[in-house]
């Protein structure tokens, strides 16, 4: 079984990947931008397509269009390692925590081709 493993659109505050890291340094997350990541621009497409291949949960802000191009992602034969969804309105702690537990509590196969909100 497999440690789940995030990467972080260019949308999502550097305070919350930093936070997260700060609270669990072995936590494995990377930010579009950053090395290891795809460069950021790059359009959700191909960055469901790059998080597919590097076996990364993607998490995003992008509540509105991400998931139409998810479900285009699955309709070309693909799958992703989970697509973790954001919700507007909580305090960063609190978004942290959430990932904390996802990364402490689940494995990357529990996360196969399947999309949730956080907080819950």
């Amino acid at each position: 079984m497999t440690q789940v493993r995030f990467l972080f659109d260019e949308d999502t505050a550097n305070a919350l990947i930093e936070g997260l890291l700060r609270r669990e340094p072995a936590v494995d997350a990377v930010r579009v931008g950053q090395p290891g990541a795809p460069p950021r621009g790059t359009k959700d497409p191909e960055l469901l397509l790059a998080a597919e291949a590097a076996g990364r949960t993607l998490v995003s802000n992008d509540r509105s269009t991400l998931p139409d191009h998810l479900a285009d992602h699955f309709a070309g034969d693909h799958h992703t390692w989970g697509v973790i969804l954001l919700r507007g309105g909580f305090p960063l702690g609190r978004y942290i925590e959430d990932l904390l537990m996802i990364w402490s509590a689940t494995t990357a196969e529990e996360w196969q081709d399947r999309t949730d909100y956080i907080p819950y």
